[in-house]
């Protein structure tokens, strides 16, 4: 079943990554307006660009998801292109091998700043986008 999306508008953060990237690419084929964002600005354009080349409409946003400047640019980037925002996807996130327990590294001798990085990346990140994008929901 396809859902209609027409007219909403969505941001992904991290759309530039692989999972996000498919993800925006089936809300743009649902007629929803997509705003790519991730930490790099190349990424985000290359998937906006295939989605527009696809008939979609998308525009890729620079945006750090731990910064909330960034992501105050970001904002007022997807207003200028679409409007307010209808859908927020908090998809940018990672690890890092040394925050992971494994054969390796047991969880005694994790370090402590690689978790505290990827916990910052994986629920810092979506609080702040959250703050900034939730307000427009």
């Amino acid at each position: 079943m396809k859902v209609d999306l027409t007219g909403k508008v969505v941001v992904v953060t991290g759309g530039g990554g692989i999972l996000c990237s498919v993800m925006a690419k089936s809300l743009a084929a649902s007629g929803a307006k997509v705003a790519i964002l991730d930490l790099k600005e190349e990424a985000a354009a290359k998937v906006a660009d295939e989605i527009v080349a696809a008939g979609g409409r998308a525009v890729g946003v620079a945006a750090n998801v731990l910064d909330i400047e960034s992501l105050k640019k970001a904002e007022a980037a997807v207003k200028a292109a679409f409007g307010d925002c209808d859908i927020l996807v908090n998809g940018a996130g990672g690890n890092k091998k040394q925050a992971t327990v494994s054969s390796e590294l047991d969880f005694f001798h994790l370090d402590v700043d690689a978790f505290k990085w990827v916990f910052d990346l994986n629920v810092t990140g979506a609080v702040l986008t959250t703050m900034v994008f939730g307000e427009l929901l």
